[in-house]
């Protein structure tokens, strides 16, 4: 049936009709079917208004989008650019929030309406935006469309937050925890998920650096457990090989430690995602958590030990005054070594192995940030030297305290390493029992399923041998336990602190962390005085200590050609050539300074470096 309105004319119906469409989220798309239907009989609504079939167009590319902003809509652009080009004659919307929640964005349509004599209409009425009461009824549904957008949400957060300030608010939990039916979270009911996350926290205890917890798992060929977001398998645990990222977000998660954190991120509306529109989040800082509730869940590690991790954490991140954790390179102060000229963080350069230098502590801050030359550069040899000695001379008193402790500590690792591979072949002999069980209790008749059943158990008798294997590769490449007269030698050991300190077994790890356990910083200056450096050490009891050595010539430490090379080559000098001098050099069996055999250029160097000039030879007869 025809419907006539006094609003539309000839002008506007040789224009095209386009009905918008769209629904806020992907879940109203799926759910809520009537509302789409609705939107879509907007086309029936149009076409009784006298546009021809073929000029009612629908829009619904924006379906799933959010109305609160234009800037991620293309359907909403692109009908913005239609209406200016003056070939829309009516925009049909269910309401006003289908078209827009933003004031901006309406009252930008609304103009340009204006300007291109579109008409707005929608279920029950058309409107004219070139009237003064139409405009002024399109104004009032603008805004009241964002209101209500805005009241929705902020009744639904202040409800959240509320719940939140309790504890209730339900929140997805970490592996190792269980929401029972009732609501409440008890630990993982499989002791050896429990085991597991407790050895990781264990072996972070022990090493302070998150990937050296990586390192020692995968070492002892031992896997984590992770919850199954998604899919049939939704909140079940499976078992992967363990990565850093699995085991710093472990780290970090304060649930662990029994609390209750809500609002650990923060919303940034300043910057949003270029794709979806949503405001991008950072993480507060632990003393700005809005809601942090203690004893909430069983605990694994204590809220102190939680709080240890994560300055342990932030103090390994290598980025402004912090240390960042220990390196394998050779400079022993890395991390804790500042300049004593301007007080900012030197760093450290290395060579290639090949050129076999030592590393050199360099302050480039000033020809960074303000393009001047770098304050100054020293080798680490004599520097390291010298801290080494005064370290040493320190921890003298404590030298029983660290050898009783190294006992124990060499005992606990072997025991907790078992504990883990016990575990591990606890898990295979249910794996086993539970495929017999299987196999035994199927239909003998069906072989289809009894055979994908017995090779589900031949699968796991092979998992429990090669765990049965593994277990014992790990006990053989292990020490013995400490014998009586093994805990004596350690202790005897420990009283000489410096021969352990300079152990092959001792790496450049150790060395730095057991330097960091008592100097806090040491301070650089080689320009003041020339010829020195000063060192003033900063130890954590708040003690200061002040060295000074002599600096190292430029060169000392470089390759120099022997005493006997050089004098070979000063006789042979009389009668050859460059090129016959290293052709004798080399079947006399001597080496150029870096080792490596004589040829005609090392030969030319070395004379003229010692000025001794060109000689002329004569050709053997």
């Amino acid at each position: 049936m025809m419907e006539t309105n006094t609003k539309i004319n000839r002008t506007h119906l040789t224009r095209d009709a386009i009905v918008y469409i769209r629904q806020s989220s992907p879940q109203q798309v799926r759910k809520n079917h009537e509302s789409r239907q609705r939107q879509y009989a907007l086309v029936g609504r149009a076409r009784s208004l006298g546009w021809p079939a073929r000029v009612v167009k629908t829009v619904d590319e924006d379906q799933g989008s959010s109305g609160t902003s234009s800037a991620h809509r293309e359907g909403f652009k692109n009908l913005i650019a239609e209406i200016g080009a003056g070939q829309v004659g009516i925009v049909m919307a269910l309401e006003a929030s289908r078209l827009a929640r933003s004031n901006a964005d309406w009252h930008r349509l609304v103009e340009i309406c204006v300007v291109t004599n579109t008409l707005l209409g929608d279920e029950a009425a058309i409107y004219d935006a070139r009237d003064p009461n139409d405009r002024l009824l399109l104004g009032v549904k603008g805004t009241i469309s964002e209101a209500e957008l805005f009241t929705l949400k902020q009744r639904l957060h202040q409800g959240r937050w509320n719940k939140a300030r309790r504890g209730e608010l339900a929140r997805s939990l970490p592996v190792g925890y269980r929401r029972q039916e009732d609501g409440q979270v008890v630990k993982a009911p499989d002791q050896k998920v429990q085991s597991r996350v407790q050895y990781i926290f264990a072996l972070f205890d022990r090493h302070r650096v998150a990937r050296q917890v990586l390192v020692q798992l995968v070492k002892e060929k031992l896997k984590i457990p992770a919850v199954v977001w998604g899919g049939p398998d939704h909140g079940d645990v499976k078992w992967k090989e363990p990565d850093l990222s699995s085991i710093i977000r472990l780290l970090h998660n304060p649930t662990y430690a029994g609390t209750y954190v809500y609002g650990q991120w923060e919303y940034d509306s300043f910057h949003r995602s270029p794709t979806t529109g949503k405001a991008t989040v950072h993480p507060r800082a632990m003393d700005d958590w809005p809601v942090c509730i203690q004893d909430a869940y069983p605990a694994y590690i204590t809220w102190e030990q939680f709080l240890e991790n994560q300055q342990t954490l932030y103090d390994n991140w290598f980025r402004g005054d912090r240390q960042g954790a220990p390196r394998k390179g050779r400079a022993l102060l890395q991390g804790i070594v500042f300049c004593g000229s301007c007080g900012q963080r030197m760093s450290v350069n290395s060579y290639s192995t090949k050129e076999q230098r030592v590393p050199a502590y360099t302050c480039c801050h000033a020809y960074h940030q303000h393009g001047s030359a770098t304050c100054q550069t020293m080798t680490s040899r004599g520097v390291d030297q010298a801290i080494t000695e005064l370290f040493l001379d320190a921890v003298s008193p404590a030298k029983v305290e660290i050898a009783i402790a190294a006992v124990g500590e060499l005992q606990s690792r072997r025991e907790e390493a078992l504990q883990q591979w016990d575990a591990e072949l606890q898990q295979a002999e249910y794996n086993v029992q539970l495929a017999r069980r299987r196999y035994e209790a199927a239909d003998p008749d069906n072989r289809l399923v009894a055979g994908e059943l017995e090779a589900r158990w031949e699968e796991a008798l092979r998992d429990l041998g090669q765990r049965q294997r593994d277990r014992q590769e790990f006990i053989n490449g292990q020490q013995l336990p400490l014998s009586a007269r093994d805990e004596r030698l350690v202790k005897e050991l420990s009283a000489d602190l410096a021969s352990v300190w300079r152990a092959e077994t001792t790496t450049m790890e150790d060395r730095k962390q057991l330097l960091r356990f008592l100097i806090r910083r040491v301070h650089l200056d080689g320009v003041s005085e020339e010829g020195k450096i000063r060192m003033e050490v900063e130890w954590h009891t708040g003690a200061h200590s002040s060295l000074v050595i002599d600096r190292p010539p430029v060169g000392v430490w470089a390759p120099k050609t022997p005493p006997a090379v050089e004098q070979r080559i000063k006789e042979l000098l009389q009668n050859h050539d460059q090129a016959t001098i290293a052709k004798i050099l080399n079947e006399e069996g001597f080496q150029s300074a870096k080792g490596l055999p004589f040829n005609r250029s090392t030969v030319g160097y070395i004379v003229r470096s010692r000025g001794w000039g060109r000689k002329k030879t004569t050709k053997p007869r």
